[in-house]
């Protein structure tokens, strides 16, 4: 679904897509019965799906990332334990309210350059602070791949087996927010099972670069996907005919994983145009995936003011870390509108910069 000539070309995220009449159509031919009950047709083949496609023995559909996220911390902690993880992760940044409320655990943060955790920042892990029958012990890895807040980076597959290693060594299970996996397997070409390989449990979203309305899933071993579901139960999280949701995803894994390369290329190419522009210094020159940041400081705007400012010239952007605006490429926006986004920008830019 492409936006029409006299829309704004929306890059705040890859969230903002809406069905296809063809998925739509998918949603509304779905079988249904209760998944309260288990006995909902299409969210059971969707799982089973999911399960095969990620080479985990069972899964777990959920209404979002977070939630499935939330789930896999539940299932694989207990109160007190701690938790490792980068500082960038969205596991961190959106819902560590919700990891201390729901799931009681602590985090032990590490701030690995541009969120990519390697084997070796495990190493001072258990040595970083005082351990022992009494002390949080840390028993779950949390990783994210892509890296939202760095701009999509891909955590390399290589580093990941030796992320397992090493924390199978230290005892400790681990869980992959993989809200955007899908762009990193099409972006390397590695199959999302052989990243879900790497991890004892992993989470997908469908509402991202799969252009779903809604869901997520959570997959990995059947005794944790059993303890998951009892916690999605407890949390609000059980839904009735949820074979319309799921339909949605099954349709958006069937028909919409080809064509996220050509999120990839248009992300490549706004970096490209707007980099070539002294006023603009893309924190990733070429991105690997979809997500494009960029520091907007030599405009003489915030990026609060500039991305009112571009909303004002038909570009909707989202205000990101410090200095820096974020667009994310998705079904939304063709090359077309990349480069018309591009030259608007570059105009505001080159005005704004005149102003100050």
């Amino acid at each position: 679904m492409r936006r029409s000539s006299s829309a704004p070309v929306d890059f705040r995220s890859d969230t903002m897509t809406k069905p296809t009449e063809a998925m739509v159509r998918h949603m509304m031919s779905a079988e249904v019965g209760d998944d309260c009950w288990g006995t909902d047709p299409t969210t059971r083949a969707l799982e089973e799906r999911c399960a095969d496609l990620f080479g985990k023995e069972a899964a777990l559909f959920t209404s979002s990332g977070t939630l499935s996220n939330q789930l896999a911390l539940r299932a694989h902690t207990v109160p007190g334990d701690e938790v490792v993880v980068d500082a960038s992760t969205h596991i961190v940044v959106y819902e560590g309210a919700q990891s201390a409320d729901l799931g009681h655990v602590v985090f032990n943060i590490l701030n690995a350059e541009n969120g990519l955790v390697t084997a070796q920042h495990l190493d001072n892990v258990f040595g970083d602070r005082a351990r022992g029958p009494s002390y949080a012990m840390p028993t779950l890895l949390c990783l994210e791949n892509t890296v939202n807040w760095h701009g999509g980076c891909v955590l390399p597959l290589d580093e990941m087996r030796r992320l397992r290693e090493r924390s199978t060594a230290m005892g400790m299970v681990t869980h992959l927010d993989g809200a955007r996996l899908p762009n990193a397997a099409v972006a390397t070409g590695v199959s999302m099972a052989e990243y879900a390989s790497t991890v004892d449990t992993v989470s997908v979203c469908f509402s991202k670069a799969l252009g779903a309305p809604f869901g997520s899933v959570l997959a990995g071993p059947a005794d944790v996907i059993k303890k998951a579901k009892r916690f999605r139960k407890w949390y609000g999280g059980d839904l009735h005919q949820n074979g319309y949701l799921a339909a949605a995803a099954d349709y958006a894994l069937t028909h919409h994983m080809d064509r996220i390369a050509e999120d990839h290329e248009n992300a490549a190419l706004l970096a490209k145009l707007l980099a070539e522009n002294p006023l603009f210094k893309p924190e990733i020159h070429d991105p690997m995936t979809n997500i494009v940041v960029v520091d907007v400081t030599a405009t003489g705007l915030g990026p609060e003011e500039f991305c009112d400012r571009a909303a004002e010239v038909g570009v909707l952007l989202g205000d990101w870390k410090p200095g820096t605006v974020r667009a994310v490429l998705s079904m939304l926006v063709d090359e077309e509108g990349v480069r018309a986004a591009a030259d608007r920008l570059n105009l505001l830019a080159d005005t704004s910069a005149k102003a100050a």
